[in-house]
């Protein structure tokens, strides 16, 4: 049999620069309080913002539809796998974001990836912020387009690209709110850079969809700019509780994915049962704006505290606050203390940040308490995080 020792080498390096990764089994529902063994744990590194994870109307109706379609829709959508539930929830979230149709996808990971390996074509451009999400990122490395990154506040730099005669079409892709540091893109600019030079804006409102918004809609919807966003992609693992994820957009668009977006005809659809309930969370999410008014006031709360603690939580914004350490080591030190004090925050560490900015990544749930946010406060004092 041959070896693998090279791989066993690569781990041994991993684990040489603290920077090994070990998944952590959950043996209790995703509450703000779980189980983990024989203990329980405040969870604060969630992204189930919202608590639907654990909703008796959405998990009803995950099992009615398991009752009427089964547990798996056994095929793709264009074999034998669209099933009711599906058509459903696409119609719900077209009329959510206000666009002609959407297109529902097993994963946030495999929208990014049909959208942006389909959509922009050989000699067009994609122009990403530095920070964009690795799904995004990977979905414009393996597209036949060129792609160029950006810093937020590189207005200038944007502008010089989109001016640029050397491409057919241009297209801005950002999240909204992103994901390691809690800071908003500046949706406001690049409508107004979009608009200027005819390119195309596509936003990723995975952390926001279900937080902001009259509806929940997300971001732009907060800031009345969804007509202005040509391709709105989120995620139905997040706020809504479920798995998923989804474009919506013009018909011609999603007619577009449909028939030609691999992610889309290659693989098994969602389950119906998972369909059905994303299709009950939404309906919740457009009428939860006390469940996002605490959502902020929790966040807005803990981000005080932990600025008056004197710890750099950078340019948050939102609901996911990092507490930025520097240090792989210290980092994983400080989530270890933090795990036996009672409280799961995972130690992040590069690639999915930059070097030299490993952190602890806090996410805040709407159900949260403020004794437990307290708590979580006293923890980091007592794990004395401030000798970091």
């Amino acid at each position: 049999m041959t070896d693998f020792d090279f791989i066993r080498n690569e781990l041994n390096e991993l684990k040489k620069k603290d920077l090994l990764r070990v998944p952590v089994c959950i043996d209790s529902v995703c509450g703000t309080v779980i189980r983990i063994g024989n203990a329980e744990k405040v969870l604060f590194c969630s992204n189930n913002y919202l608590n639907l994870a654990n909703n008796p109307q959405i998990i009803a109706a995950a099992k009615n539809a398991m009752d009427k379609f089964g547990c798996g829709s056994a095929a793709s959508r264009l074999i034998s796998g669209t099933i009711r539930p599906h058509i459903e929830l696409e119609e719900k979230l077209a009329q959510m974001f206000g666009k002609q149709a959407a297109l529902v996808f097993p994963s946030g990971y495999m929208t990014n990836l049909a959208v942006l390996q389909t959509i922009p074509q050989k000699g067009d451009l994609i122009l990403l912020d530095k920070i964009d999400h690795a799904s995004i990122v990977d979905a414009a490395q393996g597209s036949q387009a060129e792609f160029r990154t950006y810093h937020r506040t590189q207005f200038d730099k944007i502008e010089k690209f989109l001016a640029s005669s050397e491409y057919n079409r241009k297209f801005i892709v950002t999240e909204t709110v992103f994901s390691m540091d809690g800071d908003f893109a500046h949706l406001k600019k690049l409508v107004e850079l979009k608009k200027k030079y005819n390119a195309y804006l596509i936003i990723d409102e995975a952390h926001a969809f279900g937080c902001m918004g009259d509806s929940g809609a997300g971001l732009a919807e907060e800031l009345g700019l969804l007509n202005e966003i040509d391709i709105v992609i989120a995620t139905l693992s997040k706020s809504a509780g479920c798995s998923g994820g989804f474009v919506a957009a013009d018909r011609c668009v999603i007619d577009y994915l449909i028939n030609k977006a691999r992610p889309f005809i290659y693989t098994t659809a969602p389950s119906p049962a998972n369909s059905a309930a994303a299709l009950c969370a939404i309906e919740i999410i457009k009428n939860a704006k006390d469940k996002r008014k605490r959502l902020k006031e929790n966040a807005d709360y803990l981000r005080e505290k932990l600025k008056n603690l004197g710890l750099d939580t950078g340019a948050s914004t939102s609901h996911i606050i990092p507490v930025i350490i520097g240090d792989n080591k210290k980092t994983l030190e400080i989530s270890k203390q933090l795990f036996e004090k009672g409280f799961f925050v995972v130690a992040i560490r590069p690639p999915t940040v930059a070097p030299g900015t490993a952190r602890l990544r806090i996410s805040v749930q709407s159900d949260h308490t403020k004794e437990q946010i307290d708590l979580l406060c006293k923890a980091i004092v007592d794990s004395q995080i401030q000798n970091f």
